[in-house]
């Protein structure tokens, strides 16, 4: 199968990231408290706007993009995935990374780098535009992607109309269901599901076989 794989908020825990760094430095810059820890924005967690958003980014975005580890269980998550022949896409949204300069070329960098450096196994990198609504949607259907792995309300509800999803589990995204979306709370529970999704990929194409034995038989 074709598995898509988002980054942040998947492969990493940008949510826990942001709880960790943005209190003091919203609180020491712009006396602003947490209002909501829930939300995936961090305009939304401060009730702040985007010039304070951006200043925060501006000082977290690097050390977010180059010493932010990788969830526990990814890398071997996705060694199984490999060694059973799926196929991996990274599909993901990054800030910057669809830029034609400079900071484009440096975000891309930095994410094969930090890919490298936590031993994720991949096929292939996408970058999407996160100024195009739809843009992983239409990379998804690029790639044929049968499963994507994703925690982004947004993206899931665009996904999965067209592929199945596994909604890696947040706060931000616990009202998030529907019929082609299962729940995973961490990467073995990912794992079983597309296991699952796998065995039954394979049944399906027995029955087809069968079928057109059927109509077709050795004369």
């Amino acid at each position: 199968m074709n598995i898509g794989i988002d980054i942040d908020g998947v492969l990493t825990d940008i949510h826990g990231f942001n709880l960790k760094h943005a209190p003091p430095f919203f609180k020491k810059k712009y006396n602003l408290d947490v209002v909501d820890e829930t939300p995936w924005d961090i305009r939304d967690i401060f009730r702040c706007g985007d010039k304070e958003a951006l200043a925060y980014w501006k000082k977290y975005a690097l050390k977010y993009a180059i010493s932010e580890p990788a969830r526990k269980g990814a890398k071997e998550f996705s060694h199984k995935l490999r060694k059973e022949g799926h196929s991996i896409y990274i599909i993901s949204k990054r800030a910057l990374s669809c830029r034609k300069d400079i900071l484009g070329v440096l975000m891309r960098t930095l994410v094969r780098n930090w890919l490298w450096r936590n031993r994720i196994s991949f096929h292939e990198i996408l970058f999407c535009d996160s100024n195009i609504e739809f843009s992983k949607r239409i990379a998804c259907i690029s790639r044929k992607i049968d499963v994507m792995i994703e925690d982004e309300i947004s993206n899931i509800n665009s996904f999965s109309t067209i592929v199945k999803v596994i909604c890696f589990d947040t706060l931000y995204n616990r009202s998030c269901a529907g019929e082609k979306i299962s729940r995973a709370m961490d990467f073995d529970e990912a794992y079983e599901i597309i296991s699952s999704y796998a065995k039954e990929q394979r049944t399906d194409k027995v029955r087809k076989f069968r079928r057109i034995l059927k109509r077709n038989p050795r004369s």
